[in-house]
């Protein structure tokens, strides 16, 4: 192959250090979803800038995407669960058409109990279609891009058959920022079912949702915060929001602040 080269015996000490993989630093799959990630730029990048064929790293490029599709799914599924508790029997496979189903399905049944459905529905039906699309041109068989025939002895793709990589990424790129975020985008909603664990009473004056949410060590912050952008009913306690006509609570539990909209002082 032409791109093999000898790797260079004068390489400095800076040089060696970089070529060492802290393997053991990556604690959960999105770590490692990040990494296909930047592996799937690096590539593309790399065939772009030196105006070369997609075609002489095609499959590893596509198995690298579907791969990290599969993790982040995977991983948003375990993250959903906390919530939906509908379990994670169905996450013990390699086909990212059912896992997005069960995604879908985790989601759904959070997005009615918590009441953020009409919400977001928008925002998420937009990224859920990309993340569909992309599916669908990954390929449903297992063996998509792994092997160029699947376990059943069928040819996974037949000879006329062409991606545009192209329009492939633009749609990886979406759905990446699809899962990356997707517990980020809930957490108002997952962080008030946290909250209400501790403390239940919130629960008939609540919005239904917590606006702020640190760590408590940030409790002095997160006043000053408050003091600068409300006015103080409470002192260190209850804050007027004129702009959304409500009353922030400054709550504290498990080590974590949180902020929760209220209709009463």
């Amino acid at each position: 192959m032409w791109f093999k080269k000898e790797l260079p015996d004068d390489l400095g000490k800076r040089e060696m250090e970089r070529l060492k993989a802290y393997v053991g630093y990556s604690h959960s799959d999105m770590n490692l979803v990040g990494q296909y990630e930047n592996a799937v730029d690096i590539l593309f990048n790399h065939i772009i800038e030196n105006k070369q064929r997609i075609d002489v790293i095609a499959h590893p490029l596509l198995y690298l995407m579907r791969h990290s599709i599969e993790l982040a799914l995977k991983e948003n599924i375990r993250y959903l669960n906390k919530y939906s508790n509908l379990g994670l029997s169905k996450i013990k496979t390699h086909s990212i058409d059912d896992l997005f189903i069960e995604f879908e399905r985790h989601y759904e049944k959070i997005a009615n109990d918590m009441n953020f459905k009409n919400e977001l529905e928008d925002e998420y039906n937009k990224y859920a279609d990309d993340l569909r699309s992309l599916i669908q041109k990954l390929g449903n068989d297992w063996s998509s891009f792994r092997y160029v025939y699947s376990t059943t002895g069928q040819k996974v793709f037949n000879h006329t058959e062409i991606l545009n990589l192209h329009d492939v990424k633009k749609l990886y790129d979406k759905s990446s920022i699809f899962l990356t975020h997707t517990a980020d985008v809930i957490s108002p909603y997952t962080d008030y079912e946290d909250y209400l664990k501790f403390d239940q009473s919130i629960k008939h004056d609540s919005l239904g949702f917590v606006k702020l949410c640190f760590a408590s060590f940030k409790k002095d912050w997160l006043i000053e915060r408050l003091n600068e952008l409300h006015e103080s009913i409470k002192p260190n306690k209850v804050w007027h929001d004129e702009e959304e006509g409500c009353y922030l609570h400054l709550k504290i539990a498990n080590k974590k602040c949180y902020v929760i909209p209220m209709n009463k002082k």
